[in-house]
């Protein structure tokens, strides 16, 4: 068995060489980064967009720019008067308090309060979009393509329906932050600024899905040059609509301070997939040939529908694990006192290159990569775009490090230039940066290569069960019963990164990849679709064979009636007849 299982391996499910050749990896390599380098771009400037908003925040230096302060410009009359009393009358700014005393420092908190809740609040649909790097690029594989729309289609719907329940929590972030026990001031205000947050999750959930859509099938540029553009529009908008802009000096209107920067953020996100949509669909008409018609309802077929949610709704648990993970840790850390929490956001923030996005760009391109080639029926070389994923991850990640090792203070003085915050944060950054290298090691395995096999569950168990209890369970341990020091929890943590490293390889060799060749082409059709053809590549013989066996059979008669014994050999009662 075991030798037929790896003959069956060699072979592949479809015609396949019988050994990989020398430039299958070279060219390999080359595909994931031409593919690879506009999304690490591209997440780069999501991020940045984000990042953006809190500058801008935290530039808010008196209540002369806070939200309020449109009421006393000369547009008060005007445009801006009707978009106010309009957003009065929708309740955004019911309770709002008029008076003075917020500076940077309670409007940065608070924001920080709101990014928190919403991005907690919006974990949960995103399952519905995670998917689709796997399932698209198995239906390119294996020659359906249009099962590529088929699943766009389908993650658009559920991930728009999801949303909606989800988005009437955005008005009750304030109650849901008191109840945490965060200071009432604060509370306040972020959530007011959550509720001016309502409007971009579903745009811009509509956008990771086109986006996922093209990049599955290779197309990943448009994307890069809308999210740079997008980037320098993100940051227009905050300086109109925190700061008045240049209607400051035009008209004395100061913008809409501390709210500002969540309107323009939502302006930006939602305007982001409208353009995107109008280049690809309007413009290029990239998706003609993967786009099945509406009409068809193919995202309404019972078998579809199954495969689907069978990939997707495991990912919501996978996901809300992940936050708790970290939301969890985060807290034990603070518990450690205002240094450790400071020495932690220093290098949070000095590696957010190998964070931000280079540990989902490797992800997705792997998840993409193997995808395609399960689809394709090629097992054999789908594991072996694994590997090569695995070890371009941790190679890449291994030379960063190594490099940011030796001028680790330097970076983080450019971070902080407090030096009771410098020592610890460069204490503990060899143990971040060895836990960086096992953590994107285990994202490329599960939330690339495993889901991409079809085996979401597999990965949401490792959260559940090797995650939360590991690392948040040895945090906890450490610092309420051993009261250990920062630098022990973050090797600690390390330790825990390299052996679910070591879990996720373990199961990788051990993964049958003929098997799962089989399910990504049952779940794109790609059998069924085979099995017609040749049903009907039957048909066609048969009836050949059935119109030659018949012309033989009028060959024969015909011959028979002009031959001269059959003439003789006719009973009288035939011939006169």
């Amino acid at each position: 068995m075991a030798e037929a299982s790896q003959r069956e391996l060699r072979a592949g499910l479809v015609e396949e060489e019988e050994a990989v050749p020398r430039s299958f990896y070279k060219d390999e390599l080359k595909t994931m980064c031409s593919v690879g380098w506009p999304m690490l771009v591209s997440f780069f400037c999501r991020f940045g967009m984000a990042s953006e908003d809190s500058a801008f925040v935290g530039h808010i230096s008196s209540a002369s720019s806070r939200m309020l302060s449109m009421g006393s410009s000369a547009m008060s009359s005007g445009l801006l008067a009707q978009v106010s009393a309009t957003a009065v009358a929708y309740g955004f700014l019911a309770n709002t308090d008029g008076s003075t005393g917020y500076g940077p420092k309670e409007y940065l908190a608070a924001a920080g309060l709101a990014d928190m809740a919403t991005n907690i609040l919006i974990i949960p649909p995103l399952a519905f979009n995670m998917s689709l790097n796997a399932l698209v690029s198995q239906a390119m594989g294996s020659g359906q393509k249009k099962m590529a729309g088929t699943w766009l289609q389908m993650s658009m719907l559920w991930l728009t329906v999801s949303y909606l329940p989800v988005l009437i929590s955005f008005f009750f972030v304030s109650p849901i932050l008191k109840l945490l026990g965060f200071d009432e001031e604060l509370c306040h205000l972020a959530g007011t600024y959550a509720k001016f947050n309502v409007f971009w999750p579903i745009p811009n959930g509509w956008y990771q899905c086109m986006r996922f859509y093209f990049q599955a099938q290779g197309i990943t540029r448009p994307a890069m040059y809308n999210n740079i553009i997008f980037l320098m529009v993100n940051a227009l908008l905050n300086w109109i609509f925190v700061f008045g802009g240049p209607f400051k000096a035009w008209c004395g209107w100061h913008g809409f301070g501390f709210i500002g920067a969540a309107i323009s953020l939502s302006c930006s996100r939602s305007m982001q997939p409208l353009f995107y949509w109008l280049y690809m669909w309007v413009w290029r008409k990239a998706h003609v040939d993967t786009w099945p018609a509406l009409s068809e309802r193919t995202f309404f077929k019972r078998e579809h529908v199954k495969a689907f949610m069978a990939m997707s709704v495991p990912q919501i648990g996978t996901l809300i694990f992940q936050a708790i993970v970290g939301q969890a840790t985060t807290l034990l850390i603070a518990k450690l006192g205002d240094v450790a929490i400071s020495a932690s956001a220093a290098t949070s923030a000095a590696t957010l290159v190998l964070t931000g996005g280079l540990s989902p760009t490797l992800s997705m391109v792997s998840g993409m990569r193997v995808g395609y080639y399960l689809g394709k029926g090629q097992p054999m070389r789908a594991s072996r775009v694994a590997a090569l994923a695995l070890g371009l991850g941790a190679g890449v990640t291994g030379v960063i490090s190594i490099l940011v090792l030796p001028f680790a203070s330097a970076i983080i003085a450019v971070v902080t230039d407090d030096p009771s915050v410098q020592v610890p944060a460069v204490s503990i950054m060899p143990a971040v940066l060895v836990n960086l290298l096992a953590s994107i090691v285990v994202s490329i395995a599960t939330q690339g290569i495993i889901t991409s096999q079809g085996r979401t569950k597999t990965v949401t168990f490792l959260s559940l069960g090797f995650e939360l209890p590991l690392s948040v369970g040895s945090t906890a341990v450490l610092v309420f019963a051993f009261k250990a020091d920062l630098l022990t929890v973050y090797w600690a943590q390390a330790a825990v990164s390299l052996l679910e490293a070591l879990v996720v390889i373990i199961i990788l060799q051990r993964s049958d990849w003929a098997a799962f060749a089989r399910d990504a082409q049952q779940r794109q059709g790609a059998q069924q679709s085979e099995t017609n053809e040749d049903a009907a590549e039957g048909d066609r013989q048969e009836v050949q064979a059935s119109e030659i066996s018949m012309q033989a059979a009028g060959q024969t008669s015909k011959n028979a009636e002009s031959s001269p014994e059959s003439k003789t050999d006719t009973p009288p009662s035939v011939a006169g007849g």
